[in-house]
């Protein structure tokens, strides 16, 4: 649990302004706040420094020091924000599902079930480029919007509960899936250790850094930036090395 100092810095880092309560309403500005703020980063695995998923380190890293992490670490911070606001949080490992569908990946991904005073919804803040920027009821077959794109959860029998995203123009896709299955915070730990370590990893290789920006997403992927908006992308442009810190700090307000 945060302490309500704790929670005072998270807001303040967040820019949250508003007095939280238990509804919906609080769940989306908290999370389209930590989108706007926090950006997703694997900086760290890249220079070999070892991840922690205990509280007190997210807290410091991504509050105190300023910096971002994926979804393990983003999940990690806002699960624990939202416990100790009294939302019930039910946490679970998802599986991604883009690329080729015939393979299936490895579980890698962290999604919290929160139960609102008007309802019961998925939130999330780890999910590297385009994402919900609101929590989405959880319920089968209902389609939603942040204002931005579309979405629904539909069930499957291996994956279970599919998340599906529907941008302007475009069809619908698979994002991931998850089963109901309860996972403690101390269960991320493994398949963080393989994103960190495993040579088959894609997190270990290349820099994947990303955050929203009101209607847009900027990411910066290996050494490219992209600003991307309505389902198309608004610029892109291959950065040299030597001013990767100047973008860093610039868009993602990264300084080390």
């Amino acid at each position: 649990m945060l302490s309500k100092e704790q929670l005072a810095l998270y807001f303040q880092r967040i820019g949250y302004e508003g007095t939280p309560d238990r509804t919906s309403a609080t769940l989306g500005a908290i999370q389209e706040a930590h989108l706007n703020a926090i950006p997703y980063e694997n900086l760290d695995i890249l220079k070999g420094v070892p991840l922690s998923l205990e509280e007190r380190d997210l807290f410091d890293k991504m509050v105190v020091r300023k910096r971002g992490g994926y979804c393990f670490e983003q999940n990690g911070l806002l699960y624990s924000v939202l416990i100790s606001l009294g939302f019930p949080v039910t946490q679970y490992c998802g599986r991604f599902i883009d690329g080729e569908p015939q393979v299936i990946q490895e579980r890698r991904h962290r999604v919290l079930r929160v139960e609102a005073e008007d309802g019961v919804f998925i939130c999330d803040v780890g999910v590297y480029g385009e994402s919900p920027r609101k929590p989405l009821r959880f319920v089968e077959g209902e389609v939603q919007t942040d204002g931005i794109a579309q979405y629904k959860y539909l069930r499957d029998p291996f994956y279970g509960w599919v998340e599906c995203q529907r941008e302007q123009g475009k069809d619908w896709k698979w994002v991931y899936g998850f089963t109901e299955e309860f996972w403690r915070s101390y269960d991320f730990g493994q398949p963080s250790f393989f994103c960190e370590k495993h040579p088959a990893s894609l997190f270990n290789t290349f820099r994947k850094v990303g955050i929203f920006q009101g209607k847009a997403s900027l990411t910066y992927l290996d050494n490219v930036f992209t600003v991307y908006q309505e389902g198309k992308i608004q610029r892109r442009e291959t950065v040299p090395e030597d001013q990767a810190p100047a973008y860093l700090e610039r868009y993602f307000g990264l300084t080390e």
